[in-house]
This record gives C-alpha cells, sequence and structure tokens, in this order.
C-alpha cells in the first residue's frame, strides 16, 4: 500500500517527522548513509500527510496516489482578520426567511468534512434538512420528547428526585427550560421554539462505539461555524433538538440514521435578520501558565 521511490527520495526525513503512526524510519546503507524505509505500513491511518508533505514527491501511496490531491494554494489572510472573525461570531437566532443557496451548505460540508478526526477515522457524515414541513415535523417530536423529560419538575418531589440523581447544578439548569415550555405550551408558543425559524438544519452523526465521536462532530460543526461567518451567513447549536435525539432514536430514525450512529453535532443555518455591531465583551477566564 506504501512504498518511496528510491530514485526521487532524498531520505530528507520529512515523511518519518509528519507521519502520526510511526510508518517509515531511516535505515543505513553500507557506505552510501541512510535511507528511507516503510518499516511499519499497518500503522498507516492513511491521512496523507507524508504524500502531501513530500518535497520530491517520492511517497507512493496506493489509498491515496498524488494525483488525489491538490496543490495548497498561499493564503494572505492575516492573523488580525483571523482573530475578529473569531470574536465578532455570534449565535444568531434570528433568521431572514431566504434561503441558504445549496451551493454555499455545500462549502460548509467541505470545511466540515476537513475537520481533524481522532485517528483519522473519518467517520462523521452529514445530514441538511432544508424542507419546512420536515423541519416542522422534527421540531414538534423533539418538544414532545422534551417536554416528557422536563414535566417531572413541575413538583417537589419531582425535583427532589431529579436532584438526587442529577445533582443541584444540573437541575437548577434544566429548570429554565421547564418554565421556558411550560410558558410556551400555556400560550401557545412552542412552534420555532427548536430551530428558531432557521430556512436549513444541518446534522453531523457519527458511530456510538466511536470514543470521540462527539468530539469529531464537533470540529466538524466548528469548522462550519466559521466557514459560514466569512460567508455572511448566521448559525446557533441546535441543543434543544441534540438533547432530544439523545433521548429519543425517533429523530434519528426519521432521517435514516442507522441505530448503531447518532447525532453529535447540530446547528441552525441561515441569513441573519439583524446585525452585531460591537464585539460583544466575555467573561475573564483563568489562564494558568505550568
Amino acid at each position: 500500500m506504501i512504498d518511496i521511490n528510491g530514485k526521487t527520495c532524498t531520505a530528507c526525513g520529512v515523511c518519518s517527522d509528519v507521519c502520526p503512526g510511526g510508518v517509515f524510519a531511516f535505515q543505513p546503507v553500507p557506505g552510501k548513509g541512510r535511507t528511507m524505509k516503510v518499516v511499519f505500513p499497518e500503522r498507516c491511518i492513511v491521512c496523507g500527510h507524508c504524500v502531501a508533505a513530500c518535497p520530491e514527491g517520492a511517497v507512493i501511496h496506493g489509498e491515496m496516489p498524488v494525483r488525489m490531491f491538490l496543490d495548497r494554494p498561499a493564503t494572505s489572510v492575516s492573523p488580525e482578520d483571523i482573530r475578529t472573525l473569531l470574536l465578532s461570531r455570534r449565535s444568531v437566532r434570528a433568521f431572514n426567511e431566504k434561503p441558504v443557496p445549496g451551493e454555499l451548505i455545500t462549502r460548509l460540508i467541505e470545511a466540515g468534512t476537513h475537520a481533524g478526526t481522532a485517528s483519522n477515522g473519518q467517520t462523521e457524515d452529514f445530514v441538511v434538512i432544508a424542507d419546512r414541513k420536515v423541519l416542522s415535523e422534527l421540531e414538534g417530536m423533539a418538544i414532545e420528547v422534551l417536554w416528557k423529560k422536563v414535566r417531572p419538575l413541575g413538583s417537589g418531589m419531582g425535583r427532589l428526585l431529579a436532584r438526587m440523581r442529577y445533582g443541584a447544578e444540573i437541575v437548577r439548569q434544566t429548570m429554565a427550560y421547564y418554565e421556558g415550555f411550560r410558558r410556551r405550551r400555556t400560550e401557545g408558543l412552542l412552534k420555532g421554539m427548536v430551530f428558531r425559524g432557521a430556512p436549513a438544519v444541518v446534522l453531523v452523526y457519527g458511530l456510538r462505539s466511536n470514543l470521540y465521536a462527539g468530539t469529531n462532530c464537533a470540529i466538524a460543526v466548528r469548522n462550519m461555524e466559521i466557514m459560514a461567518q466569512s460567508l455572511g451567513l448566521g448559525t446557533c447549536w441546535a441543543g434543544l433538538f441534540l438533547a432530544a435525539a439523545g433521548f429519543d432514536k425517533r429523530l434519528a430514525r426519521r432521517l435514516s440514521i442507522p441505530d448503531d450512529r447518532a447525532i453529535y453535532g447540530a446547528i441552525m443555518l441561515g441569513y441573519p435578520k439583524h446585525e452585531y455591531k460591537k464585539l460583544i465583551p466575555r467573561k475573564e477566564r483563568v489562564v494558568r501558565w505550568v
């Protein structure tokens, strides 16, 4: 699967330096110094670092031939521009009705697929929901699931049992959702509570058996959020839907997601209805230099 072209390899060691699996190693050549060899091909995680970094194009990879790679374009984005982009990103909960073009969503998915994954597993996939009827159906299902979960907090006994099982802090946080659901149910304002009227929602799901699936999906979502910001789009984590999907597999099944996989990332997506004119301050954090 992996080989080195001995005619072009200069034994510079770049492939060995960038390989996360220790696939390559120097080997002495009597009277000629040393050469680079593939010593542990079974350790390859097919990340492509060796092919992308080799200055001579000497690495031959059966699963990732060099023709699959694109030359990396030079970038002119300044650190200050990146800082502004990151600090100005906001969670958008008010969207215009204007639909998001499919080609822009495709660019977000591209950014998500290029996010890092543990051991380069790349086992995370995406679902794009841009059908208003489907969004409304999923929202109704999520509200049903979540109300069933928080409804016991309406009684003193329910709160006591919840504190015993989950702790006081979790109950304190969840009470805000209970009150919100109760009030909205009374006032008939449940519609839009989960997806905030966003014209599209993007889900990221991964293998339940992968200990890092949640982290992988979160990194993919973050890539998409930053890309969306650069395209003038607004995003917000669909936390209520994510919680409901975690409680009830019917939500994933409705989207034909297999039972051995789970939804770990969900963002609302659309054009912001309002513009934030200022950078919002954050609480100071404890930073320890060790």
